[in-house]
């Protein structure tokens, strides 16, 4: 977010705002004046003294009106009134600010006074005209009609009274008033309102809500209604809005990285150019939304609805979209490279659509799919780089590092040379699969099926193996040091010379295995079954 450009723009605007004000000031200055010389002309050529009265009580009038205009006009920052002075002091006070107001040279009226006393030793006071070039010259601008000049100030005293209310407010006077019971904020101007690691709860409503430049970063808005309001250029970094309404909202180039979004609304929403690196949008509507050229990378997807779509040049690198709805999206020369499009999960299995999609000049090199993908006709994936999982395919030398394959059938599979470190392989079948040469260091394979699997000589320390099941799966001379192996099955495994030093095997079934030469110093066995094993020094354990 670009603070310059942020404060460029609400500058302009002002600017917009005060050049119509000045028009209308303008406007009321003129039939102001010309009512101002009426009376003057028909109090100097009075008939008779007795009709000062009258004239006074129209002058009265016209005294309140410009008092009413003083008091509702703050940016003529006219002083407090003055009973005490003169109506022709009163007069070229106001006309003075206002041409101060304008900052412009136009010509100012100016009135002397001179003071009579009546029979009753009243001050009578008698106006003479000397420079009001303003009403021979031409003007610009219409000269408005009595009726016309009366709806035009009272136009200008609203547009004054509008303006004040869309001024921004700060998060300090906000959270003041939610905190007097104030619940509807429909169109309230919080722009730039610094709203960081604050909390507003989902009883308030921020409907249609300016939050241009706004920092909301790290603060908690779960279930909060922001529809269709405006959030371009804010920041929103690891803001927690599960649950919360943002239909139609505008997050034009706003930061969402890291941001809960988890089964939000964002149904027609603005997000072009928006940073959605990391973000959790699992569950969340996003159907017709716009997403041109918004990064994605890393963004968790996982049964989001992006039906309709706009997704052309966006970057979803290594996103998650397990089961995710994209039928008629628009992915034209989107990049998913090593994004994971499989429909199976570690929970459920259903179907990531494509339908109708649009994928022309997609990348999708290193990207994961499976028989619940869904491709428009005619298109193949694997010609775009994809990666097919499915039990029997040879992923010889693939890299799949770091891949979330959580779940996975690659029984049978050729998967000789791949590389799946820091893989998430929790719960994936592997058994039967080919792995000489597979470099598993670091990756995750709780409850995995490893089953007859050929693990001789592999790495595997410290490994993530609870509940897994080794079961008669060779691990001659592996390196288990440290491993996580509490509950795992590991009935009649070779585990000839292996290295178990300080591993984790509580409650783990070693029923029947063959433990000849291993190493278990420091190994945790406790409830472990070792009926019928072969221990270390060759004896059988009862």
């Amino acid at each position: 977010m670009n603070e310059q450009q942020v404060n460029l723009g609400s500058l302009f605007s002002r600017i917009e705002q005060l050049e119509q004000q000045l028009l209308m000031v303008k406007k009321y200055y003129t039939g102001l004046k010309r009512q101002l010389d009426l009376v003057t002309e028909q109090f100097n050529n009075r008939p008779e003294l007795q009709e000062w009265d009258v004239l006074k009580g129209e002058f009265t009038e016209l005294k309140k009106q410009l008092s009413d205009r003083t008091f509702n006009s703050q940016p003529l920052d006219l002083p407090p009134n003055n009973d005490t002075k003169e109506d022709a002091e009163i007069v070229k006070e106001f006309f003075a600010r206002v041409d101060r107001q304008l900052q412009q040279d136009s010509p100012t009226p100016t009135f002397e006074a001179s003071q009579e006393l009546t029979n009753n030793n009243e001050q009578v006071v008698t106006f003479t005209n000397e420079e009001i070039d303003a009403v021979e010259q031409e003007t610009e601008f219409t000269v408005f009609t009595d009726e016309e000049f009366k709806i035009e100030r009272m136009l200008l005293l609203l547009m004054r009274d509008e303006t004040d209310e869309n001024r921004a407010i700060s998060a300090e006077a906000f959270l003041m008033r939610c905190q007097e019971g104030e619940k509807d904020f429909t169109g309230i101007n919080l722009a730039t309102s610094d709203f960081s690691k604050k909390s507003i709860s989902w009883e308030f409503n921020l409907s249609r809500a300016n939050l241009t430049g706004a920092n909301l970063s790290y603060g908690s808005f779960s279930s909060l209604n922001l529809s269709e309001a405006n959030l371009e250029n804010a920041d929103l970094y690891k803001a927690h809005l599960h649950s919360s309404n943002l239909e139609n909202a505008n997050l034009k180039n706003a930061n969402l990285s890291e941001v809960n979004l988890v089964n939000a609304d964002m149904r027609r929403a603005n997000l072009i150019e928006t940073d959605l690196c990391k973000v959790n949008l699992q569950d969340a509507k996003l159907t017709e939304a716009n997403l041109r050229n918004a990064n994605l990378s890393k963004a968790k997807l996982i049964s989001a609805n992006l039906n309709n779509a706009n997704l052309s040049k966006a970057i979803l690198i290594e996103a998650d979209l397990r089961s995710a709805k994209l039928r008629n999206a628009n992915l034209m020369g989107a990049d998913l490279t090593k994004a994971n499009l499989r429909g199976t999960s570690q929970y459920n299995n259903q179907v990531v659509d494509f339908y109708g999609a649009n994928l022309k000049g997609v990348k999708l090199q290193q990207a994961l799919y499976d028989e619940n993908t869904r491709f428009p006709v005619g298109f193949n994936p694997s010609e775009a780089g994809a990666y097919l999982i499915a039990p029997g395919v040879s992923l010889q030398n693939a890299d799949l590092s770091g891949a979330d394959l959580s779940g996975a059938n690659l029984t049978e599979a050729n998967l000789k040379g791949a590389n799946f470190s820091k893989a998430k392989l929790n719960s994936a079948n592997l058994s039967g699969a080919n792995l000489s040469g597979v470099n598993l260091q670091g990756a995750y394979m709780n409850q995995i099926n490893l089953s007859c699997a050929n693990l001789t000589g592999f790495n595997l320390i410290k490994a993530e193996l609870v509940g897994a099941d080794l079961s008669v799966a060779i691990l001659n001379k592996t390196d288990l040091r440290e491993a996580k192996l509490s509950s795992a099955k590991l009935r009649g495994a070779d585990l000839k010379e292996a290295d178990l030093r300080a591993a984790d095997l509580n409650n783990a079934d070693l029923s029947g295995a063959n433990l000849t030469g291993a190493k278990l110093g420091g190994a945790n066995l406790y409830y472990t079954k070792l009926v019928g094993a072969i221990m270390p020094d060759g004896t059988v354990h009862e």
